[in-house]
């Protein structure tokens, strides 16, 4: 018997590494120019210097393989990534391969494997007689990308490995003969792989724009995100959101091309000539909003395969993207205050808080309604002609939220409960609340979701969910959710931090409590991961206005603090028994 071939050990991702340090290597220390927010987001590079290569003479299976997964996690950016990628692989095997079914997205390190699997039967058989060989690639995956760009972040790092199948061809090179779909990345490399973009779909009464969160490759975002659009919204927006794209309509070339001049180019089917000349402004502005990004200045054409589609002036739309309207208001022994950049100042409103115990605050937009949580059991409207004006009652009521339509939201165990600003209260059925506790609801400032914490059966988590709603604009339900901030322990609050990025409030590994920010869809922090906020400590209660990222926390000895960096927070104001942004 011939002594068994030890497997060989070897890191997938150094090659990717050493890319990355061609790209790192173009940047320099500034010595002048202004001083920067270290808050702010990092402009991405279109372009990343990566020199495509295939494999080299006598390259080992495990070579092999490590080269093939550095040039296609390079494909997203670089066609000429794909076609490196290509050499590694038999002819049969790339026709079969489908590279966006899955990205696995990667913490740290891949190992590779690798093992000759078919021996030869005769003992004094050389390697090179051997034909087949299996290289294994094992992994800490962190989140995963689907073919629609859908982006799904893990509790914690999930061990996978996937297989690759060689042959050795008849020039004695090893060759990929069988490989499972999907790519490989490193969190490091995801983002520069891969772009953000949001899609935006309009509000039933076409008021506002409502952001999904999408991840397309770098090389063809435009033309990915376009298809999306026109596909339609996804399940869980369907009833939140509306469409008015006729059905059927698609890309006439499979591409969306940006000119010399910057005008985006979209070409699409004839169905689109059904549409009205209202419609078609929408689908303009939708197409627009997704499109182009902050800054660039870019016109997005609209044509039938190649004639033009003309939008008369008079149908030009125009909606606002998720924003937060109105100051923060905060509740001290002074009474209701404005909070005015770092300080507080006397409210110009009329409130009446004698004999209430409150818990909670939140405002509507334009600041009607005001309303507090008495103790946990009342939620009670303070402002108005009437005075006190008590919407529900109960035991162990969250904190309450207030929509755009002046509609207060609360829940009690795992039922939610809203009062309508009729003054009416009805509980909204929710079958996947059942059995959980609600421990905080915040609607989102268009008024399409809800973000909803709660506890149960698996321990608490955090659900985003599309609110449905009648043609009055009361709701009468809520979609299946997705699940945002997997990775954070023991949830309590969460809070909208931007259009698609929530602020939560949950606990670390040593049992304090930290602030996280959670995205929608992925998009907080490196390779869309869920990220800690520095600089705050002991928070129990956080508030957030969209739009212009501001957030205030307010700890368990009542002083609030006010967001300035990522991680300054410089205190606003001590005594402070409760605050809120509009929402």
């Amino acid at each position: 018997m011939r002594t068994p071939r030890r497997p060989r050990t070897t890191a997938l991702l150094a090659a990717t590494v050493a890319a990355l340090a061609v790209v790192a290597g173009c940047a320099r220390i500034p010595t002048d120019g202004a001083v920067r927010d270290g808050a702010a987001e990092l402009e991405q590079a279109s372009e990343i210097g990566f020199i495509p290569a295939g494999p080299t003479p006598g390259a080992s299976p495990d070579e092999i393989v490590r080269g093939f997964l550095t040039q296609a996690a390079a494909g997203p950016t670089s066609a000429g990534s794909f076609a490196a990628a290509q050499e590694f692989v038999t002819r049969s095997a790339w026709t079969g391969w489908d590279r966006y079914a899955r990205v696995l997205v990667l913490d740290g390190e891949a190992l590779l494997d690798s093992s000759l699997a078919e021996e030869p039967a005769d003992e004094e058989a050389t390697d090179a007689e051997v034909t087949t060989a299996v290289v294994t690639a094992r992994a800490n995956v962190v989140a995963t990308l689907d073919e629609n760009g859908v982006y799904t972040e893990e509790a914690r790092p999930s061990p996978e490995a996937v297989t690759f199948e060689l042959t050795r061809q008849a020039d004695g090179e090893w060759r990929i003969s069988q490989l499972e779909d999907g790519l490989m990345l490193s969190t490091a490399f995801f983002g520069q792989a891969f772009h953000l973009t949001s899609l935006y779909f309009p509000t039933p009464d076409l008021s506002w724009w409502v952001p999904d969160v999408r991840w397309f490759p770098r090389q063809t975002w435009r033309t990915d995100a376009t298809s999306q659009i026109l596909a339609g919204p996804p399940e869980w927006l369907a009833d939140s959101t509306v469409t008015v794209i006729p059905e059927g309509t698609t890309l006439a070339i499979d591409a969306v091309t940006v000119g010399d001049d910057g005008t985006i180019d979209v070409s699409l089917t004839s169905t689109i000539t059904q549409a009205t000349s209202q419609e078609r402004a929408l689908a303009l502005a939708q197409l627009e909003a997704t499109l182009v990004e902050g800054g660039e200045g870019r016109d997005v054409v609209l044509s039938d395969r190649t004639s033009p589609l003309v939008v008369p002036e008079s149908a030009v739309v125009e909606l606002p993207r998720p924003r937060t309207l109105g100051a923060a208001r905060a509740l001290t022994a002074d009474g209701l205050q404005e909070v005015v950049g770092h300080s507080l100042e006397d409210a110009d409103l009329a409130v009446s808080l004698e004999g209430l115990d409150p818990t909670a605050l939140a405002v509507g937009s334009g600041d009607s309604p005001v309303v507090v949580r008495d103790g946990k059991e009342r939620i009670v409207r303070v402002s108005g002609d009437q005075g006190q004006t008590v919407l529900m009652s109960g035991t162990n009521l969250v904190a309450p939220s207030v929509d755009r339509f002046d509609a207060v939201w609360s829940a009690q165990g795992d039922e939610l409960l809203v009062a309508l600003a009729s003054g009416q209260v009805q509980p909204v059925d929710v079958s996947w609340l059942a059995d959980r506790a609600v421990l905080s609801v915040r609607v989102s400032p268009e008024g399409a979701r809800i973000a909803v914490v709660s506890s149960g059966t698996g321990g608490r988590s955090v659900h985003v969910a599309g609110i449905q709603r009648d043609a009055d604009g009361v709701p009468t339900g809520l979609s299946d959710p997705v699940q945002v901030g997997a990775p954070v322990s023991q949830a309590a609050l969460a809070s909208w931090q931007e259009g698609a990025v929530l602020a939560i409030l949950g606990m670390n590994n040593d049992g304090d409590r930290i602030l996280s920010l959670a995205g929608v869809g992925g998009q907080a922090g490196t390779g869309g991961q869920t990220r800690t906020v520095t600089g705050v400590t002991g928070p129990r209660w956080v508030t957030s206005s969209v739009g212009t990222g501001a957030m205030l926390v307010l700890d368990g000895d009542g002083t609030l603090y006010s967001r300035q960096t990522s991680s300054l927070w410089p205190v606003v104001s001590e005594g402070v028994t409760a605050v809120a942004y509009p929402g």
